[in-house]
């Protein structure tokens, strides 16, 4: 039996080393590290010896878990679903629970870079928290490898077989599904057949609804976080001024090599095992990438996993994003992918003071709003991917500093 004071502490420690503020946990972030661990306390219930062949047949139970199927299945474990605000610490809170829990339980995750099925390879962008990659994908994500595995290159049909194997001889021994961008619909039923299979799905969503689930007879547990924002730092912590020594580090890296990837130029410096790579903000923004291109250029740098990695952002300027839809888009894109590897940030602007506060960045969205022949759930999309930018930067900078100040 785990200690659970102890993981507690443990889910505090790696919580304050992510830019969390564990000071402003709440009962809610206790009972819903209560939950997992009481079910990961319980010995594991093998599932059904053979998959359904639809999903009538699967469902067809009543609420003692018999019906009208030639087998028994057991009562799927309920989905913990966190809803709430973006910068509400949602993500971030379960990047900590995937890091403590499956080291205190010694559960593997058996997500690699690349998985393979035959002759096939699956590229799987793994996530980061200090530096070290941890389990949790995006439900498109997860979504995205099922199909991998059920798809038949061969036959051109899906085979459920191949999927069910997948699912029992990979994710099962995992027994924690961790998910970020949860949908109230769409996509294939991904989290309700992880459950069906006695897998705990943890996820986080801005909505609150998720008509799948209840539909598929998997209705979740959902939990609300509200009010202040969990991340520590805000947007003005990511800025440097004249005064500040990271002015120095800019100036520094305006005068090594230009590299390049694909249109974007930058250049990089290591400095007491940390890599500092300057961009041109203009010019990030306006590059053609988005997040498995930024993904891809991290792969290029020369930087060591678990090694601190911080990007300054140098002729900063929000006044250049917003009469641009697309940099904006591209904008919301990088700080994703900042936050998903664990990467400080800093902004300046050697010719005028740069501005960067909420305010200023909740102005955006007048810019997304007022954009011509654009679906409006396109603008709202983005809109949200404005507001997880807000906390994001400030954490991102305060994450920056926090490096910086060890190396002096």
């Amino acid at each position: 039996m785990q200690d659970l004071a102890a993981i507690w502490q443990d889910i505090e420690a790696t919580a304050v080393s992510a830019g969390l503020d564990p000071t402003k946990f709440t009962n809610t972030h206790r009972e819903i590290a209560a939950q997992i661990i009481a079910f990961l306390q319980t010995p594991p219930v093998a599932p059904a010896e053979k998959e359904p062949t639809g999903w009538r047949s699967w469902l067809a139970r009543d609420k003692n878990g018999n019906g009208k199927r030639p087998f028994p299945i057991p009562p799927p474990p309920a989905p913990i679903i966190i809803c709430g605000e973006p910068g509400t610490g949602k993500t971030t809170f379960l990047n900590v629970l995937d890091v403590v829990l499956r080291r205190a339980f010694r559960l593997p995750d058996n997500i690699q870079p690349v998985m393979h099925k035959g002759p096939y390879d699956y590229h799987v962008t793994k996530r980061l928290l200090n530096g070290r990659p941890i389990s949790l994908l995006s439900v498109k994500k997860w979504d995205d490898l099922l199909h991998f595995y059920t798809w038949s290159r061969e036959t051109h049909g899906l085979v459920t077989a191949d999927r069910t194997a997948f699912i029992r001889e990979v994710l099962l021994p995992m027994r924690l599904i961790f998910a970020d961008e949860v949908e109230m619909v769409g996509y294939s039923p991904t989290l309700p057949i992880l459950a069906q299979h006695g897998l705990l799905v943890v996820g986080s969503s801005n909505q609150h609804h998720f008509a799948q689930l209840e539909e598929r007879q998997v209705p979740p547990h959902t939990y609300i976080f509200t009010g202040v924002d969990l991340r520590a730092g805000t947007p003005a912590d990511a800025v440097v001024q004249p005064d500040n020594p990271a002015w120095a580090i800019f100036d520094q890296l305006r005068q090594r090599p230009i590299k390049r990837y694909e249109q974007l130029a930058y250049q990089e410096q290591r400095t007491d095992k940390v890599l500092f790579v300057r961009l041109g903000f203009k010019t990030a923004v306006n590059a053609p990438l988005l997040e498995n291109e930024w993904a891809n250029f991290l792969q290029t740098l020369s930087h060591q996993p678990d090694a601190p990695l911080i990007f300054l952002l140098d002729e900063f300027s929000l006044e250049s994003l917003r009469t641009d839809y697309n940099a904006i888009i591209r904008f919301v894109s990088l700080f994703d992918l900042i936050e998903q590897q664990g990467i400080g940030v800093l902004v300046r602007n050697s010719a005028a003071p740069a501005e960067l506060s909420r305010e200023a960045l909740a102005h955006m969205k007048v810019t997304i709003y007022a954009a011509r022949e654009v679906p409006e759930a396109i603008k709202v999309k983005t809109a949200v991917g404005i507001d997880r930018c807000i906390s994001r930067i400030g954490q991102a900078g305060h994450k920056a500093h926090s490096i910086i100040s060890q190396l002096v």
